[in-house]
Formats: C-alpha cells, sequence, structure tokens
C-alpha cells in the first residue's frame, strides 16, 4: 500500500529521560514507600501501583479545552498542524485524570535460558486521549508523535507481547469495531466517531466513571519491532483482539510513519519494572539476551524507541525534500519544548 519512505526532514535526538523508581500517581512523584513489592490484588478494576515513581503529567490546565472542543478547533487543520497541536496538548497536561493512574500487570514467565520469573510491568489504563473524564478523545497519532509524546512524558511504547499481556490482564475487555474502510479512515471526525463508538460501549456495560481501569480490545497498538530496521520510516502495528483474543492485526510494518488512521492508538508503558521483585529498567530487560523473551516476541529489542531525528519519510512518487541542517545535541542535551513542536513546522501536507 505505502512504498519505502525517504526522510523528510532531519529532527534533534531526543534523550531518554532518566525515570527512577516507580511512585503512586503520575500527579504525585514522591511515593511514600517507593520500594516496597506489595502485590496484593484482589479487585479485578484495582490499579494498585506500589512502587510507582513516574514523572507527572502536567496538571490539567484550567482553562483546557474538552475532547469535543478540541476536535473543532482542528477540524480544518492539515496533518503536520493537527500532529503539532495533539503533542502541543498532551505536554499542556490536557489529559483525562483517570488515564494518569498506571495500572499494574504481574505475570510470570520465562526466560531463554528457561529460568522463571515474576515480572510486573506499569501501563496506561487507556490510549493516549484528549480532554477530562467527562469529554475525551482517543487521539491516534503518527509513530514520531507518539515517541515525542513518550519521550517528554518518560514512558516507552509496548511490544507486541505486551500487547497481549496487557489483552490478557484487562479488567474490561471490548469488542473491536472496525469502520467501513474508506479515505475518511485518517480524517479527525473519523477518529472522534470510533472514539465515541469506544464510550458507547463502556456506557452499555455500565463502566463510564468507574475511573481508571485496565480497557484493551479497542485499538491496535504502535509498538517497537525489530521489523522497523529492515523497514525504516515505516510504524510497526499490532493487536485490535477479538473476544477470542486473537488479534485481529498482526504485526505489520505496511505504513509508513507520516500514517495515522481510526484504528491507532498509543498506550505508554512505564519505563521501570520489577524482575523478581527487584526494580529494573524496562529497556534493559528488552536489550538483554535472556531476559529479553519475558518481553518480546522478537527475542532482544535493538531500539526501545522510533528514530524522531530522522524526520518522516514520504509516500511513493512525491518528490523529495532537501533535509534541513540541524545541529546534533550532545549525548545529555534534553529535547525542549521549542525543537519538539518545530518538528511540525515546515513540512508540506503533500510530503506526509
Amino acid at each position: 500500500m505505502v512504498g519505502a519512505c525517504a526522510p523528510v526532514r532531519p529532527f534533534l535526538l531526543a534523550k531518554l529521560p532518566a525515570v527512577p523508581i516507580p511512585d503512586l500517581t503520575l500527579d504525585d512523584p514522591f511515593s511514600t514507600d517507593p520500594f516496597s513489592t506489595d502485590q496484593t490484588s484482589t479487585d479485578p478494576f484495582s490499579t494498585d501501583q506500589t512502587s510507582i515513581d513516574q514523572p507527572s503529567i502536567p496538571a490539567l490546565p484550567s482553562a483546557s479545552l474538552s475532547g469535543t472542543r478540541f476536535l473543532k478547533s482542528i477540524a480544518q487543520s492539515d496533518e503536520s498542524r493537527r500532529e503539532r497541536l495533539v503533542l502541543e496538548e498532551i505536554r499542556r497536561g490536557n489529559v483525562p485524570a483517570s488515564h494518569r493512574t498506571l495500572v499494574r500487570l504481574d505475570f510470570s514467565g520465562e526466560s531463554r535460558s528457561g529460568q522463571k520469573h515474576d515480572v510486573t510491568l506499569w501501563v496506561m489504563p487507556d490510549y493516549v486521549s484528549i480532554g477530562d473524564d467527562a469529554d475525551h478523545v482517543r487521539v491516534p497519532m503518527t509513530p514520531l508523535t507518539a515517541q515525542l509524546v513518550a519521550d517528554h512524558l518518560g514512558y516507552l511504547l509496548p511490544t507486541s507481547r505486551m500487547v497481549d499481556l496487557i489483552h490478557q490482564k484487562a479488567a474490561v475487555r471490548l469488542q473491536p469495531y472496525p469502520l467501513p474502510p474508506s479515505e475518511r479512515m485518517v480524517l479527525m471526525e473519523e477518529f472522534a466517531r470510533h472514539s465515541r463508538l469506544i464510550d458507547r460501549q463502556l456506557g452499555e456495560q455500565g463502566l463510564v466513571g468507574r475511573g481508571a481501569m485496565l480497557v484493551a480490545g479497542h485499538k491496535k497498538d504502535i509498538v517497537l519491532s525489530n521489523r522497523l530496521l529492515s523497514a525504516p520510516h515505516r510504524v510497526a502495528i499490532y493487536g485490535w483482539h477479538d473476544p477470542r483474543a486473537q488479534p485481529i492485526q498482526p504485526l505489520s510494518t505496511i505504513h509508513g510513519d507520516w500514517y495515522a488512521d481510526y484504528s491507532h492508538g498509543v498506550r505508554l508503558v512505564s519505563t521501570t519494572m520489577l524482575l523478581d521483585g527487584t526494580p529494573m529498567r524496562v529497556e534493559e530487560a528488552l536489550h538483554d539476551v535472556d531476559l529479553a523473551q519475558l518481553l518480546s516476541d522478537e527475542g532482544p529489542i535493538v531500539r526501545t524507541r522510533y528514530p524522531t531525528e530522522l524526520g518522516f519519510g514520504k509516500p511513493r512518487g512525491l518528490p523529495g525534500l532537501a533535509p534541513a541542517p540541524a545541529p546534533t545535541p550532545t549525548p545529555t542535551q534534553h529535547l525542549g519544548p521549542e525543537q519538539a513542536l518545530a518538528f511540525y513546522q515546515g513540512i508540506p501536507s503533500t510530503a506526509r
């Protein structure tokens, strides 16, 4: 469907923020017991976050836009402006309160050497949304925007195995709701329509207003994958599990990294996990030859982020754009807000 993509514009490399041991909520970065490994949970809707210490999402601005108002404000925007404003709203903290409480996933698995391990991950309860609990919309975005969101907030994107685990452990498993294929799939109107259909399913089950609970099955995930090593400037998507727990969307890199449609979702994962009760960075486990099998179906994951420094690719047949020169930051240089937003400035809509 989409040919090989070439770089459009370089981007400054974002160094992953150092993340301490997890804390209680995203709004409270100070845990009373940051090293507790208590794993007791009897409530299927529990969001026990013992030992979470995440960087906090900024507090919801008092004058923030609801999901509906945000959609109306960008209804006539082209893709580059849409992506820029999505990133800006999330950076401002315009995220539902219920999405700020991570959900704990406890599971057991075997490493490559056959040793059994107990693992704990923490994940966002739903896909990244803009707005408040009363009125929000799940926002599909390109993988580069998703990576910038993850970088800024201090999270990782999941692997396909993590997506399977999330679905297995979800308190609520929704029925996938595909919309008829059309050119409208990439429009904000369809993004909003699909998000409202998901809300309707939650309402029919009496789950609206339950607060933070792990919900799965309603979107395809943007994931990390070694397939991206041989398919540059692509997005890896996976998931949308049916009632039999089978993914409608197998792992695929068919779309370019400029692409997003209504079915895509971004779920963020804590950078810190517990391995047999001991805190460990998720990236370290993903790179480990023996431990990667706990979190990945592809062995060790070589790249644990999308290379935003390479910029977008472009659809086949469009003229190439000369890359604009950009300084290379030092390894300790932090990605500033102006740099992140500048990524979407000056990219013609015909080049995405």
